[in-house]
């Protein structure tokens, strides 16, 4: 019998709005969506929860980003992490992308219909995974 796994999703941004914004996106997916205003306060719930996908902003006060996504990489290594900006931060994108700490970039404002079918390849990419390691 296969086991039902239900995903869990953290979002981390320092807008409130933003954060609302994903909520409504993701109701129509079955996930369980975690949110943090930065990335300190996600360190510790990563710590103490298992996440499929990590979701990121860029500028965020006290550690970027791509601080927060490496960081968060040796706490939960198999999470896919996504990064989301507003601002074009090209070299920030390419280290994040080039050290494997992202798979995938978005730009503020997301096509949601795009952004979407971005997070469930992502989710389906990591039950895969995740099931090739319990055999």
């Amino acid at each position: 019998m296969q086991e039902i796994y239900k995903h869990a999703i953290l979002a981390v941004d320092d807008e409130e709005g933003i954060l609302k914004a994903l909520t409504r996106l993701f109701k129509s997916i079955d996930i369980e969506l975690s949110t943090a205003t930065s990335g300190a306060e996600a360190l510790k719930m990563i710590q103490n929860n298992k996440y499929s996908l990590i979701i990121s902003d860029q500028r965020m006060p006290g550690m970027t980003g791509v601080e927060f996504l490496h960081l968060s990489r040796d706490i939960s290594p198999d999470s896919i992490r996504i990064l989301l900006t507003g601002y074009a931060d090209i070299n920030a994108t390419v280290e994040a992308i080039n050290s494997g700490a992202v798979r995938y970039y978005f730009n503020k404002p997301w096509d949601d219909n795009f952004f979407l079918s971005r997070i469930e390849e992502s989710l389906k990419l990591f039950a895969l995974a995740s099931s090739k390691m319990k055999s």
